[in-house]
């Protein structure tokens, strides 16, 4: 495969992740709002920083302008997927994020973990700038 082909099809800032799961094997199971955030935090570190969290937070207030997400079906081989990518993951606080995502898609959780989400990402978000500044 050419440099350019993975790039394209396989581009580091998804597949950089401890857990050696690409991001797209998770996300294209997920409704489009909680996929797109899912993403922009998977990807802030090595794309786009703090604008990356702005955009995952954008997207996961806009899920919250919608009807709840109710009996969302998940395969085992998915469910296994994002078990490893969470188990996997270094940051506290993002692991938390990710799962209150899973939870809310996957397992009917109240929107209350989304609110909790983006209080992290925030702050996630606000000490990134910061350190940006100095």
């Amino acid at each position: 495969m050419s440099i350019v082909s993975e790039k394209v099809n396989h581009p580091v800032h998804y597949n950089d992740h401890p857990s050696g799961v690409e991001t797209i094997d998770i996300i294209e199971h997920m409704v489009f709002n909680l996929g797109n955030a899912f993403k922009y935090i998977v990807r802030h570190p090595l794309k786009g920083g703090h604008t990356d969290l702005n955009k995952a937070i954008w997207y996961l207030e806009r899920q919250l302008t919608l009807p709840e997400i109710k009996g969302f079906q998940i395969s085992a081989e998915v469910q296994e997927k994002f078990e490893k990518f969470i188990k996997a993951e270094r940051n506290k606080y993002l692991k938390q994020v990710y799962e209150n995502i899973f939870k809310y898609h996957f397992h009917e959780a109240h929107q209350s973990v989304i609110w909790d989400s983006l209080d992290i990402l925030r702050k996630i978000e606000q000490k990134i700038k910061e350190q940006k500044n100095t």
